[in-house]
């Protein structure tokens, strides 16, 4: 029998009105270990405690930056040392791209009994999925992050709209990452949007090569398999772990090529400016902000911003 411990964020948006209904489902679990963080940085000393009582499943009940927090700690101070927990992500915060992917779908009391039922089953396995993780260095306000999606350009300030203009009226998840895609898309065709996401000039590097610049609409790293509305802006991408999409600015035709980007197949007729890619590692000599999993990071002016997927972690999926 696999232990479960969980570990909850009440600052995460859905937490903040259901974490009454969270505590008492994890009170009525005997078996699980929980601990409810009053900060983002008890998250090392938590999973060391977990690792010393042999937690095996390590519920998440957060937003993706608690996620994000989470498998940094597990991948950057290894507390479990080689072999890390399965991780268990239930979908608490404002757009919850991470778990909508690889986590757990249903009413935390639901998903908590479901959980302690499985590890005592024995029948984990066929609810795993393994996936490679993000590795970010060169960060000038942070050591090295691990997640599963980087945003820089137009990404980062997408995110920031978002937040301002379509969050401040209440709307979360997918409704708001959809509303934001079409009001920029709908705003760059009738030439509203241009100021709003003028992109940035940046360098890439992919494989050890050597670095093309080019001024980018929206550049995204991921490893993730579906980004929000269901989307896979992403394409040939047998090179490696990595994948890697950028639009050129300004982007050519950039509403009627919409659909193609983002819910096109494995290879997509898209005019010069669109492309996308495997790749193992990726360097990235950029000056703004960027995200990584919702969280904003600087770039360190003196370096690139380094890449990598060598770890994968294992989630269970029901």
């Amino acid at each position: 029998m696999l232990k479960v411990g969980l570990v909850s964020n009440p600052r995460s948006q859905q937490n903040k009105r259901g974490m009454p209904r969270l505590q008492a489902a994890a009170d009525a679990l005997p078996d699980l270990l929980h601990h409810r963080l009053d900060d983002v940085a008890e998250i090392p000393q938590v999973l060391r405690d977990f690792a010393r009582h042999e937690v095996g499943i390590l519920a998440v009940a957060g937003g993706d930056g608690t996620v994000q927090a989470v498998m940094t700690s597990l991948l950057e101070e290894r507390p479990y040392g080689a072999r890390p927990p399965l991780l268990a992500l239930l979908p608490r915060g404002m757009t919850n791209m991470t778990a909508a992917d690889v986590g757990l779908r249903g009413r935390p009391g639901g998903i908590l009994r479901r959980l302690t039922a499985l590890a005592r089953s024995g029948e984990i396995e066929r609810h795993l999925r393994h996936r490679p993780i993000l590795r970010l260095e060169g960060m000038a306000d942070a050591p090295p992050q691990r997640g599963m999606f980087f945003g820089a350009a137009g990404i980062h300030q997408a995110i920031e709209i978002c937040r301002r203009r379509v969050h401040a009226l209440g709307i979360e998840a997918d409704w708001a990452a959809g509303l934001t895609i079409a009001g920029l898309l709908l705003g760059w065709a009738l030439g509203t949007s241009r100021d709003a996401v003028p992109g940035e000039t940046i360098a890439t590097a992919f494989d050890g090569a050597s670095p093309n610049e080019r001024h980018e609409l929206l550049v995204l790293v991921t490893t993730l398999d579906r980004l929000v509305v269901g989307s896979r802006p992403f394409w040939n991408q047998d090179g490696g772990p990595l994948r890697y999409t950028a639009i050129a600015h300004p982007p050519r035709r950039l509403l009627w090529h919409a659909p193609c980007v983002l819910y096109g197949g494995r290879t997509r007729r898209l005019p010069e400016g669109y492309r996308s890619r495997g790749a193992r590692s990726i360097e990235l000599e950029l000056r703004e902000p960027f995200t990584l999993d919702g969280q904003f990071y600087q770039p360190d002016p003196s370096r690139p911003l380094r890449i990598t997927a060598d770890d994968s972690l294992s989630f269970l999926r029901f």
